[in-house]
């Protein structure tokens, strides 16, 4: 893998040619990565092709392979760098030693019927102990918020005991169009008809209500799967992100912009996505029971509400797994099945590599097709991508960004590395010393009459054990003279602060948001405070 990510760099170039007063550079990579899950007619991984077996096209034109590399995962472990850090110096920094893609398994309690959730997580929990020796896996929870269960780790003992917490409890933002009905049928019986205009009233009153929870929920997802793509951004490689959901509807031609940012790092930080539909056998139509995905091949005039939500419902996974390379499972009561099947499957892989001829970056999707000339194949790969020209470059509000992410149930972000010293009080009522050190060549910057200016926010806060904040700082780094640049690429940047906390045990979130690129790095060190001279 390293032999490819260096190649790539050489691709890697500063966006100066730009025509406005203000600048910007950054390096921006005009690389298209895609990863391809090859399968014979039975469904097991195709080993040992080569670059000539595939031809790819970017909106019909053919593209020439620059890189090209097979994972598999019964190759030997990689034998990851060593950190070596100092006494009281932290990282962000993820190294991985196991060959293959890594399986990430998300929980989706917003999103999940009631009725459903206690199922969905037994299931899960029969795929962990159904784990494979040596297998890597972490869990986290969909709620109004991302929350990491459990990092990585190959103790499937570790990872029941971690699922086996997960709340099966409903959260109050789920609804559908059955209760949505029940509630209008209840009115209806209640005798509110026999007052004018009451029912009319009441029924507004409650779509209304349905429609935002419907928009607070996908907002939510989307939110969350954007925090996941930072919490996963430094982890080298592919990425299954197996999504055990109801899903929701979404409005794809509606809200493509919001698609389009969470897509666009999705893709990015290659997570592929395989949602799997907590609902198992989905009851549709007078016919009742159906398989397969036939009954959502088209919408239908004689389709019901419910029928027509189920539909959205499967349009919402299969759009996100084809747009990030994934596959949709559902209509089967075998959810542990189809978690084994996605992992298994997806662990192994071909990660191609080019470079878009005549692409304008101008945001619009263009569709990816890769062929081979070996007919019994097949590939799985994402769709297409975003013409961004940098991904990361989040459009939300940064200081929402910095304040979502420095909460301390929210997994830590790797989207920017970053390094910190943190050096407790030697005797009572000193401070915590505290440094930041960033590599300044990650900065994006603006350079106006010879002044280089970047934009950057450090960012500590102190939380207890009952997650209440304790102690805070922020400081701001800008405009920085020619000569100190240069200094600085050599040196690196390094902040300090001082806080003034009580005796106690805390848990330190440091965060270090570059406001030009919407980058954003935290971490998470673990910090007590003596109450006596430390012996």
């Amino acid at each position: 893998m390293h032999s490819l990510l260096l190649l790539l760099c050489l691709f890697a170039f500063l966006d100066s040619n730009a025509s406005t007063q203000t600048p910007t550079f950054k390096s921006t990579t005009r690389v298209v990565l895609v990863d391809v899950v090859v399968t014979d007619s039975h469904g097991q991984p195709v080993h040992d092709l080569k670059a000539r077996d595939f031809t790819v096209l970017d909106n019909g034109a053919p593209q020439g392979i620059v890189a090209f590399e097979e994972h598999r995962a019964d190759a030997a472990p990689i034998t990851p760098r060593k950190l070596n850090l100092p006494e009281n110096v932290y990282t962000n920094y993820v190294t991985r030693s196991e060959p293959g893609a890594l399986t990430v398994l998300l929980f989706d309690s917003l999103n999940t019927a009631p009725q459903d959730l206690t199922y969905a997580r037994n299931k899960m929990l029969s795929f962990i102990k159904g784990l494979p020796l040596g297998t890597r896996v972490a869990v986290y929870a969909l709620g109004p918020q991302l929350r990491l269960v459990h990092s990585f780790t190959e103790n499937s003992d570790e990872l029941i005991a971690a699922a086996r917490e997960l709340s099966a409890h409903p959260q109050l933002a789920y609804s559908s169009v059955k209760e949505f009905t029940a509630e209008i049928d209840e009115l209806k019986h209640s005798g509110i008809d026999k007052v004018p205009g009451a029912l009319r009233a009441m029924t507004r009153f409650l779509g209304e209500e349905y429609e935002g929870k419907q928009e607070w929920r996908a907002q939510d997802t989307l939110d969350v799967f954007t925090q996941l793509a930072h919490a996963l951004a430094v982890v080298p490689g592919r990425k299954n992100l197996i999504w055990i959901s109801s899903a929701f509807p979404f409005d794809f031609s509606r809200d493509a912009p919001r698609l389009q940012s969470v897509a666009g790092l999705l893709a990015a930080n290659r997570i592929a996505v395989y949602p799997i539909d907590a609902r198992g056998i989905v009851a549709t139509g007078p016919d009742g029971q159906v398989t397969g995905s036939e009954a959502y091949a088209q919408r239908s005039e004689g389709f019901s509400a419910r029928d027509q939500e189920n539909i959205d419902l499967i349009e919402t996974m299969r759009s996100i797994a084809e747009i990030t390379g994934g596959r949709a499972h559902f209509n089967t009561n075998d959810l542990a099945g189809a978690m084994s099947d996605s992992m298994r499957t997806a662990s192994n892989y071909y990660t191609l590599a080019y470079r878009p001829s005549g692409v304008l970056w101008n945001g619009h999707f263009r569709k990816i097709a890769i062929k081979t000339p070996h007919p019994h194949l097949k590939l799985l790969y994402r769709s297409g991508y975003y013409a961004i020209s940098d991904p990361f470059d989040s459009k939300e509000d940064p200081s929402r960004i910095v304040a979502r992410a420095m909460q301390p149930t929210v997994p830590v972000s790797t989207q920017f590395i970053m390094k910190a010293k943190v050096v407790p009080p030697e005797i009572s009522g000193q401070t915590t010393r505290i440094d930041f050190f960033i590599d300044v060549h990650e900065l994006t910057l603006t350079e106006l009459n010879g002044q280089k200016t970047p934009l950057v926010d450090f960012v500590a806060v102190a939380w207890d054990a009952n997650g209440k904040e304790q102690g805070r700082f922020s400081e701001e780094f800008h405009t920085v003279s020619e000569a100190d640049y240069q200094s600085l690429l050599k040196t690196g940047l390094r902040v300090h602060q001082e806080m003034q906390l009580e005796p106690g045990s805390y848990q330190l979130r440091l965060g270090v948001m570059d406001r030009l690129s919407g980058r954003i790095g935290t971490l998470d060190v673990p910090l007590t405070v003596a109450g006596a001279a430390a012996k």
